[in-house]
């Protein structure tokens, strides 16, 4: 939790710069910031507190859990309005970087795009993202996304080497146990089973508490028996 508020900050090193349009908002979100910054170390304590009474507080541990998530989405938007506004100032002071796209539009009209089915179209605009935005905090959608439009079109060695990026370039995403999944499934659709019982034994292991695992688990029930008959 810490590690993404102090993400947060740097973004503000450029608010000395911002043009007098841009202040009164990079102002506005250095405020949210701040407040969501309490409302994160408050979760956070209560989190713990609940998960040492997980048996008990099922549901209170479920709630906590929501909130928590919610923060995250809030204060990610808000990194992402930040990063848009310093593309915009640097546009303003640079007339070569008129065109440049800002980085949130980049990446939704690529979203947009694999919802549509247009996979390749998505992944080109995917790659483009990474290649103009690789910090970005969408930058681990991303590369998930481009990973899901190989998927999506039966391409599973490719696919498997793009979910495999995400452990590799982002060790600490929230996409991790997710991609490590589609990384079994594409093994399976590959035929390469005991390689993919060894990623889902390692869901299983590393998160234990995910959805991933209980899937992971079904899985592995499902081959045994396939195997004994």
């Amino acid at each position: 939790m810490n590690k993404k508020i102090v993400l947060l900050l740097p973004l503000f090193m450029f608010c000395g710069c911002a043009a007098t349009t841009s202040q009164s908002s990079i102002d506005e979100l250095k405020k949210e910031v701040s407040k969501l910054q309490i409302k994160c170390a408050s979760l956070e304590t209560k989190q713990a507190e609940v998960y040492s009474k997980f048996e008990e507080n099922l549901v209170n541990t479920d709630t906590a859990n929501a909130s928590i998530q919610e923060l995250y989405k809030k204060m990610a938007k808000i990194s992402q309005d930040l990063k848009d506004l310093e593309v915009t100032v640097k546009n303003q002071k640079n007339d070569n970087a008129k065109n440049v796209p800002l980085p949130s539009k980049l990446y939704e009209n690529a979203y947009n795009d694999f919802l549509m089915g247009k996979y390749e179209v998505a992944i080109v605009g995917f790659k483009s993202f990474l290649k103009q935005y690789k910090d970005h905090d969408l930058a681990v959608q991303a590369q998930y996304y481009i990973a899901e439009a190989m998927y999506s079109q039966n391409k599973f060695a490719e696919a498997y080497e793009e979910y495999k990026k995400i452990g590799e370039l982002y060790s600490d995403s929230e996409f991790l146990s997710s991609a490590r999944l589609k990384m079994a499934l594409c093994l399976e659709q590959l035929g390469k089973k005991e390689d993919s019982i060894v990623v889902l034994q390692s869901i299983i292991k590393d998160y234990p508490k995910s959805a991933e695992a209980f899937t992971a688990k079904e899985k592995i029930k499902i081959y045994t028996n396939e195997k004994n008959k």
